[in-house]
């Protein structure tokens, strides 16, 4: 009787604690990283590593220079890991490259050429499944490299180049893709939906300007004046991907001219003092103007009087020699960052005529009030219909190239 009493006991205890463990929750598992460059930073290592060759390729498919081959393919396909890790970046909204700004000019920047090459790959695949048909699919992973370029941010004015440079890409994707696919009211009606949203912070090139002051000003002491004579005369290897190499290749090569060399190597404190004010103040006001309400052609050229005035003043006044020898032509930035929208707008507009197209069966003979226009002249675009589909004409020009662009959208047959 008493064996059978502690055989129902330790039945009931085991019984009992196989309830306890069924019901406790399961364990938890680390949380997922909530910044986006952790996930980027091994998106860079698990790419399939490609010679000279292939990476030719792949940029020049992604900007469909090229059509796709099962080579370009197979290497594409050997990326899905690092894809994969991208897509899942991009869903997340803090990305903090872990930049040491307290290096001042020699700060590390090698994240981003290596979210060129990723970039590509992922414009490259866009152009595979677009030639495959898979229209939708393409145009999600134009949002995916748009969040990329969001990602890269306004840090300084080289990041935020390269954020312009890969807007600049998606909008060159979405034109091509529009020109082959089937106007699908669906597709259109969604594309549109995708093109309005704002998925991340917007780089601002004042917000560049003011980081590259904070920054500047702080290095401008005797202590930094060999990593200054090294940025202004363009010497340094590209490769090290720092700060300094990368701003050498914004500035014009050679600046440095003997005057300057003497008075940076003989400079003292007080010299260096004065530079560091003159700078200051030169920003300030190149940032004045970035924030007034004034059009394009006059922001353009205050913000060009304004980069010609310590070149001028260079020989006669000694505090002006590291603002003429530093700051890079922003007249011409912001000229970039005003192509960069405008082509932006031109697509926005596009796919409204493209959505008109698929309901009526024919192209509007007008454009439709209210759309995106160019933000050269801050007028609507002129639009025009040809026998391949249409145009949109910019009504102003850019000033920093000297030209009047021209957007043509094909529509298919």
């Amino acid at each position: 009787m008493k064996t059978i009493t502690t055989k129902k006991l330790t039945t009931a205890t085991y019984v009992t604690l196989m309830l306890l463990i069924l019901a406790s929750p399961a364990p938890a598992y680390p949380p997922d990283p909530d910044n986006a460059a952790l996930l980027y930073y091994q998106s860079y290592i698990a790419y399939e590593k490609a010679d000279d060759t292939m990476q030719d390729m792949v940029a020049d498919l992604a900007r469909g220079k090229i059509e796709p081959n099962e080579r370009i393919k197979n290497y594409i396909e050997n990326c899905r890991g690092s894809i994969n890790l991208a897509l899942a970046a991009t869903e997340i909204p803090n990305c903090n490259w872990g930049l040491k700004y307290s290096e001042g000019f020699s700060m590390q920047m090698y994240h981003l050429a290596q979210t060129r090459k990723l970039v590509f790959i992922i414009g490259a695949e866009i152009r595979i499944l677009a030639a495959e048909g898979a229209y939708r699919q393409a145009l999600d992973r134009c949002f995916t490299v748009r969040k990329i370029g969001k990602h890269v941010g306004d840090e300084t004015p080289i990041s935020f180049l390269v954020s312009m440079s890969i807007d600049k890409m998606v909008a060159s994707h979405i034109q091509d893709i529009l020109a082959d696919m089937p106007q699908d009211l669906e597709t259109l009606t969604w594309l549109k939906t995708k093109l309005a949203e704002v998925p991340f912070k917007t780089p601002s090139l004042r917000v560049a300007m003011r980081s590259e002051k904070e920054c500047f000003s702080a290095e401008m002491r005797v202590e930094k004046r060999d990593e200054l004579l090294a940025m202004c005369s363009g010497s340094g290897d590209v490769g090290k991907g720092n700060r300094a190499t990368a701003l050498s290749l914004v500035l014009n090569e050679d600046r440095l001219e003997k005057m300057e060399t003497k008075r940076l190597a003989e400079g003292d404190e007080a010299f260096f003092t004065r530079n560091r004010d003159y700078y200051i103040k030169h920003m300030n006001s190149l940032d004045e103007v970035l924030e007034s309400s004034m059009p394009y052609a006059e922001v353009y050229s205050r913000l060009k009087q304004l980069n010609e005035k310590p070149v001028k003043e260079i020989t006669e006044n000694p505090a002006a020699t590291l603002t003429a020898l530093l700051v890079p032509a922003f007249g011409n930035i912001y000229s970039i960052e005003i192509r960069t929208k405008t082509i932006s707008n031109s697509v926005r507009t596009a796919v409204k005529i493209y959505i008109i197209k698929a309901k009526t069966g024919k192209l509007p003979d007008t454009l439709p009030a209210g759309l995106p226009g160019d933000l050269f002249s801050s007028k609507p675009f002129k639009y025009e219909k040809n026998a391949d589909g249409f145009i949109l004409n910019c009504q102003g020009k850019d000033l920093a190239k000297d030209e009047t662009y021209k957007y043509e959208f094909k529509v298919k047959k």
